[in-house]
């Protein structure tokens, strides 16, 4: 700020100190001078408006997946409230004879782990305990075999592509270490006499 200011009154120094009678070949040096410190001027300035931009422009970005995901919840808890509209998804999102609100909160549940390793809020320690015991259930594991990635495994170039390859690898420890201790259950629709879960898928 000191040098723009120097800059933009240089002129009017300059008419004081120097006479009509004076030498002005001293005053053509301190122009040439002047020249010189307004280029630099001008290279700082063009370099904060482009780091302005390029500012505005990230964070434009962060507000448009934000509204992104928050319109993905909305679509998610319709569906989750009013099942007719599940149908609009297309195929189902669970076999027929698995309840498709199972998978949708798995689904849920891996976003919320996946946003708490995004803001450091888990470490990698936390985030395999979650997934180990997450995958100790059969519903769990029958979510991540149809609607995860872990058969076409790449790099991970960011950190929820980091978070994936965990809940991947987990996966299939899970599966290597054969069946899970939980298998699924199926409960009585709200209001309806409790009599307690039954398993209804054979291992």
């Amino acid at each position: 700020m000191a040098t723009l200011a120097v800059v933009v009154a240089s002129p009017i120094i300059l008419e004081t100190i120097y006479a009509p009678d004076r030498d002005y070949s001293v005053a053509g040096d301190v122009g040439q001078a002047y020249g010189g410190a307004s280029a630099v001027v001008g290279a700082i300035a063009l370099l904060v408006v482009a780091a302005s931009v390029l500012l505005q422009y990230r964070q434009h970005g962060a507000q448009r997946a934000e509204s992104l995901g928050r319109f993905n919840e909305e679509l998610v808890a319709l569906a989750m409230e009013n099942p007719k509209y599940r149908q609009c998804w297309g195929a189902r999102v669970s076999p027929q004879d698995v309840d498709e609100d199972l998978f949708y909160y798995c689904s849920k549940l891996i976003k919320m782990w996946t946003q708490a390793w995004e803001l450091h809020r888990i470490d990698e320690r936390q985030a395999r305990e979650y997934l180990k015991n997450f995958f100790d259930s059969e519903i769990p594991r029958l979510f991540w075999e149809s609607h995860g990635d872990w058969h076409r495994r790449g790099a991970a170039r960011s950190p929820a592509d980091r978070f994936r390859e965990l809940v991947n690898e987990e996966f299939l420890l899970a599966k290597k270490g054969g069946a899970p201790s939980r298998a699924y259950e199926v409960f009585p629709p709200a209001g309806a006499e409790l009599s307690g879960p039954r398993t209804t898928i054979e291992q």
